[in-house]
């Protein structure tokens, strides 16, 4: 009897019994952050436009390569192009930034003032709090002003919408016709 006792137990000392629940743990919050993630791509209205336009350029590049090929140049439109969003996007964008540059900075003067922090009276915290802070209210203030303004603001205005974040994707033409029609065929280079 006291021979078996002293035997490991192969189910009950396996080493598993916290590695196994742990994989499915992270298993089922990997999981649920993918169908959250799911969930909030569908709710961009520019969901997919990414993708078209990818094969839109590689349409574009084929087309182009092929009427090199015969002499000639193709021009089409940038089919990367970006648009003004709605101005409520704007507005909410605008309240969430400002929000949190509010958070930020209330934070950061917290945490210097409290004399329990381990960061009280530290100057380099509060300069770090104030260009976060400064940094996300200047956007907030960018994007109120584009919600504002919106497609009647001036010519840089209209280039910073075009070629950043702040413009939403705009998809390409949908039928092969409308995507032709965007082409134009510049002179030959010397060849009949």
């Amino acid at each position: 009897m006291s021979d078996r006792s002293h035997r490991r137990d192969p189910v009950i000392d396996d080493g598993l019994h916290v590695i196994v629940p742990a994989l499915m743990g992270v298993g089922m919050l990997i999981s649920g952050a993918l169908v959250v993630a799911d969930f909030v791509r569908k709710l961009f209205p520019s969901r997919g436009v990414h993708r078209k336009q990818r094969i839109a350029r590689g349409a574009h590049g084929v087309v182009a390569s092929v009427a090199r090929a015969a002499g000639y140049e193709v021009e089409g439109p940038a089919f990367d192009r970006r648009g003004f969003r709605s101005r409520v996007a704007y507005v909410m964008s605008s309240a969430v930034f400002a929000a949190i540059a509010v958070g930020v900075l209330a934070l950061g003067i917290n945490m210097v003032s409290n004399q329990a922090s381990q960061l009280y009276k530290n100057g380099m915290v509060v300069g770090i709090a104030v260009t976060v802070g400064a940094v996300l209210g200047l956007l907030a203030i960018q994007l109120l002003f584009f919600a504002v303004v919106h497609e009647r603001s001036f010519a840089a205005a209209h280039l910073l919408v075009q070629t950043t974040w702040f413009g939403r994707p705009l998809a390409p033409p949908a039928s092969a016709v409308d995507f032709a029609a965007t082409l134009r065929m510049v002179g030959r280079e010397g060849k009949l």
